[in-house]
């Protein structure tokens, strides 16, 4: 019998079928499912949410119930109602927790299709490296997204729900979080495509995901040590995650960075990294 080369299949007529990026943000996202790590950070997420929603909730007994009126001066210094506690919405625990999640989903984006060496075929028919690249950082900045957004509309949904628009979360809260979030996972995306495109296999993309993280704070450390200036930690892309829902609620004000360091600093991160993403999803490095 025959040995017959595989062929890959015809091009589909134009107008016919998904684009390329959106079959394969499907494949990744289905991938993902079928990981049972996901069961693990799903249980983390939820734990720290219904914390800050049991927190949400103590904070509106305590200032309708006669019988806990005594606690409210106690109450009212550990749930502030100020731009610090709606900033704690997108707490800097769930983002330590997601951005461990990301590096370790999100460094076999682009490193799992080098390992394996079907890029070539990827690039060979129909799909196009702008569509690789598009599907992947789609992936990446989407996961985060997604998990920043429920913590940004559950808790202010029950806010409303029990309290209206005196409750503890500002009925305009969303419209400063959704865009710290957006940026938030915008950083996350950019770092995690990066690193999976410099990497060999997946283990090697979550090692560059977390070289990076934990690389630009010690840089970020050192340069503020030395300089005696601590705006010089914005280099950190740990510490940037949780400087922006401050900065956008005006919180910490007098102690923060400020705007310009931050947002230098945050697209330092996103060109770069993006750049290299790019550079390294070309057809030419399409194989190691």
């Amino acid at each position: 019998m025959p040995i017959y080369a595989p062929t890959l299949p015809p091009r589909p007529e134009p107008g016919q079928g998904l684009p390329p990026a959106v079959v394969m943000l499907r494949f990744d996202l289905a991938r993902v499912l079928r990981l049972k790590l996901g069961k693990f950070f799903g249980f983390l997420f939820v734990f720290i949410l219904l914390v800050l929603c049991v927190q949400l909730y103590v904070k509106h007994l305590v200032n309708t119930s006669a019988g806990l009126s005594t606690f409210k001066p106690f109450a009212d210094q550990l749930l502030s109602q100020g731009p610090e506690f709606q900033a704690r919405l997108l707490h800097p625990v769930m983002l330590q927790v997601l951005w461990l999640q990301v590096a370790l989903v999100g460094g076999g984006l682009v490193a799992r299709d080098t390992l394996h060496r079907i890029r070539p075929l990827i690039y060979a028919h129909p799909v196009r490296p702008w569509d690789y690249l598009l599907a992947k950082a789609l992936f990446a900045a989407g996961l985060p997204l997604a998990i920043m957004l429920a913590y940004v509309f559950l808790p202010w949904g029950l806010s409303l729900a029990v309290a209206g628009a005196a409750g503890p979360v500002w009925p305009t809260a969303p419209l400063l979080l959704v865009p710290a979030a957006l940026v938030i996972a915008l950083l996350m995306g950019a770092v995690t495509l990066g690193a999976s495109s410099l990497a060999a296999s997946p283990k090697a993309g979550f090692g560059w995901a977390l070289g990076i993280l934990l690389g630009s704070s010690a840089l970020g450390g050192v340069l503020a040590a030395a300089l005696h200036d601590h705006r010089w930690l914005v280099l950190g892309a740990g510490y940037l995650t949780k400087l922006w829902p401050d900065l956008l609620l005006g919180a910490n004000r007098d102690s923060g960075p400020g705007w310009v360091p931050v947002v230098l600093a945050t697209a330092l991160h996103l060109v770069l990294w993006t750049v290299i993403a790019v550079r390294r999803t070309r057809p030419s490095e399409a194989s190691l």
